[in-house]
């Protein structure tokens, strides 16, 4: 019988039609990875919400909640399934609210000069949630490099598809530089122009490279999260030499052709083995 906590797995994996397919990859009984995964999204998914206040304040519940991870007191699904994972008593218990505070600051994170500075910013704010997931499929000490550039590599492509919505408010998904370069300003992210297309091309090349570029960061990495970032990968280069990049980049990411769930078989492959 499914649980609460599988209705929001489900909710989930119905976004995205490649999460459907890595699913059905996994080992039989895997759990746990999907619930932090599902996790993972509740919690980074106010980071691009277009009014900033109530995503705070919902943030602000989920570092309340994370704090009692574990505890008789905890209330949602997930952190309460997660917790029943043998494999959550690996993580320290300081390291689970920290995932909403780091949201937290995401939410309101300023402007960057330059996409080297706005990675590092990203990846800096995914250290928690790497050492977590590594923490968690791999154990003490597994190096969270190589997970840690994936994610922040991904929420810097999700600040981009959702830059016309969050035009007004949030943190700018483009640094300062491409910005000039350009002839951009805040408001004008908001409506399809020749500057603006141009901007997020050459965004979404700098991101393909980030995610397959060398060297290759160490530490392992899910076969799950490499599927993910080579499907992006692919998915942004396509996006980059397009009329029109955002359109493209998110029909991409919705998209599931043979090809993609060949290599999407081969990266689950390809990932590293979790340890028990």
């Amino acid at each position: 019988m499914k649980d609460t906590a599988d209705n929001y797995i489900d909710e989930w994996r119905a976004a995205r039609p490649l999460r459907d397919l890595l699913l059905r990859f996994m080992p039989v009984g895997e759990r746990g990875l999907p619930l932090l995964l599902c996790l993972q999204s509740e919690l980074l998914g106010s980071i691009y919400a277009v009014d900033p206040v109530p995503a705070a304040a919902r943030l602000d519940w989920w570092a309340q909640e994370l704090a009692g991870f574990g505890s008789p007191g905890a209330e949602h699904p997930l952190s309460r399934a997660l917790a029943a994972d043998a494999r959550a008593a690996r993580v320290p218990g300081s390291w689970w609210p920290k995932v909403a505070e780091d949201a937290r600051v995401a939410l309101v994170a300023p402007a960057y000069a330059s996409f080297a500075d706005q990675l590092a910013a990203a990846e800096a704010g995914s250290e928690t949630l790497a050492r977590i997931e590594s923490t968690f499929l791999y154990g003490p000490g597994a190096d969270p490099a190589r997970t840690r550039r994936l994610q922040a590599v991904q929420q810097l492509m999700m600040a981009l598809l959702h830059a016309p919505r969050r035009a007004g408010s949030g943190a700018l998904p483009l640094p300062l530089s491409a910005l000039a370069r350009h002839a951009l300003d805040r408001t004008a992210l908001a409506q399809p122009s020749p500057a603006r297309r141009a901007a997020i091309a050459e965004q979404c090349v700098l991101l393909a490279d980030a995610l397959d570029g060398k060297p290759t960061p160490p530490g392992p990495v899910a076969g799950f999260r490499l599927a993910e970032a080579v499907h992006d990968a692919r998915a942004l280069r396509r996006a980059a030499g397009a009329s029109e990049p955002l359109l493209e980049l998110q029909s991409r990411r919705r998209g599931l052709t043979p090809g993609d769930a060949w290599r999407s078989w081969k990266s689950m492959r390809a990932g590293t083995a979790t340890t028990p």
